[in-house]
């Protein structure tokens, strides 16, 4: 079989972590030897995070796909991080019919089963990349604090000019003070139409838009401070100047609230992981998500829209969010805890693999004896099919002792799942369900909530 070898590092991994490149070119063509397969690709993608798709080795990968007949990899996060990725990925391969392998990881996406054990190891990954991408954050905001920008590139008007030095940019500080004059008597829309008819662009040369008129009108960097968690703090980057006056600023936030027509509301977007997917206890149709507010506080829960409307269905309950995911964490729990698991599978395995090197080395020997003309041609014969009857055993052994390896490994992963399903965000939540769930049984006791069934997609 012809395997296509993929390896990945981004830039903030190190070496002792075990993920260079070297140690997994090292594995993977180990893996792909074990398994008689022969390596014809292999594609690098080094200092390229695995957020996104967007890494050229991975691209020119999937545009090679009649070059081999599998993708193996050392581990599912050096394929991707993201649950919406992985699932477009796995159903590229699915198409060309190739396959896909974890050199570390018991991987099967031939069935439904395996599928869905591969898209909670996603949501594992992608919640480990988040998890990271907080701490840097952290870091940043930090320095935030501190009043030093440290982070991209400053607002238009701005440049880096060194280690956190920060200076104006004189052509864009013409126009920014020209923005905020044209603000005391126009809107967003009729400045972004001024500024291009006078073919203003911005700093990457394009058109401007409300939305970035928007942005430098309502930022505090151009009198002199960041916003940090809603406080404002004074920039202490060396060389940084304010473009306008604190209150210059003042005012024209004043006059751009006074003509705001619409009230401000702040609107967060709620991800409802399973609207659309959880089905009414009574009618079997589909629930939908929605929030409510009591006092300062929305609540968010599923409900039937065809109940809410008295069509067909007298069921008007409301069911709280937070009591489908306790119920969906737990009903993962319960689907696998008949899962057969021999505890000392590992060892089973461990001998069985020493025996074959064992077997190896006779039929090797045996080889050599019988070149070397100490043994009759109809003796080697009888003795090599011994031989390789005894290997063939093995080998059968050999998987099903696999079999239960991988029973432990799905375990693992469940429980694994289980205790971050409540800390991954909704959004990441939605995208792991809604690629594995085609619908989701459920029954509602008072204020209990217990998952009875499912199906996949």
């Amino acid at each position: 079989m012809r395997c296509a070898i993929y390896r990945r590092v981004s830039t903030d991994e190190q070496a002792e972590k075990g993920f260079s490149l070297e140690n997994q070119k090292l594995r993977l063509e180990s893996f792909a030897t074990s398994q008689g397969w022969e390596v014809v690709e292999d594609y690098v993608d080094d200092g390229f995070s695995g957020k996104d798709t967007n890494r050229p080795a991975l691209q020119r990968m999937f545009s090679n796909v009649d070059k081999f007949d599998v993708i193996l990899v050392y581990k599912l996060d050096r394929f991707t991080r993201s649950v919406k990725d992985l699932n477009e990925m796995l159903e590229t391969i699915k198409k060309n019919e190739i396959a896909f392998k974890s050199a570390t990881e018991s991987i099967d996406t031939t069935t439904a089963t395996g599928r869905m054990i591969l898209n909670m190891m996603g949501t594992t990954a992608q919640w480990e990349r988040e998890t990271i991408s907080e701490r840097i954050k952290d870091v940043f905001g930090k320095l935030r604090e501190n009043g030093i920008f440290s982070t991209g590139h400053p607002p238009y008007g701005y440049r880096c000019s060194g280690n956190k030095s920060i200076e104006i940019v004189e052509e864009q500080e013409e126009m920014v003070r020209y923005i905020y004059e044209l603000s005391k008597t126009m809107g967003l829309f009729k400045i972004s139409v001024e500024l291009n008819r006078k073919g203003i662009k911005t700093r990457r040369n394009n058109k401007f838009g409300q939305s970035a008129v928007k942005r430098i009108l309502h930022n505090p960097f151009y009198c002199g401070y960041m916003e940090v968690d809603n406080k404002w703090v004074p920039i202490k980057n060396e060389g940084y100047t304010p473009i306008i006056s604190e209150e210059e600023f003042k005012t024209t936030q004043k006059i751009l609230t006074k003509r705001t027509k619409a009230q401000t509301r702040s609107r967060s977007v709620s991800y409802y992981p399973f609207s659309g997917i959880v089905l009414c206890p009574e009618c079997q149709r589909a629930m939908r998500g929605d929030r409510a507010k009591y006092g300062d506080y929305y609540y968010r829960y599923y409900r039937c829209v065809y109940g809410r409307e008295n069509i067909n269905c007298t069921n008007r309950k409301r069911i709280r969010a937070e009591q489908v995911d306790k119920a969906f964490a737990e009903y993962i729990s319960r689907s696998f805890e008949n899962t057969t698991i021999k505890l000392d599978s590992r060892d089973i395995k461990s001998d069985i693999e020493y025996e074959l090197k064992h077997l190896d080395s006779k039929i090797e020997r045996l080889s050599d004896i019988y070149i070397e003309g100490d043994i009759t041609k109809s003796k080697y014969n009888e003795k090599m099919n011994s031989l390789l009857n005894e290997k063939e055993k093995l080998k059968k052994d050999l998987t099903s002792c696999k079999e239960h390896v991988d029973a432990e490994f799905v375990r693992n992963q469940i429980n694994k799942l289980e205790s971050i399903w409540n800390l991954i965000d909704d959004k990441t939540k939605s995208e792991s369900i809604r690629s594995i769930f085609d619908t989701i049984k459920i029954k509602q006791d008072k204020n209990t909530v217990t998952i009875m069934d499912h199906t996949l997609l």
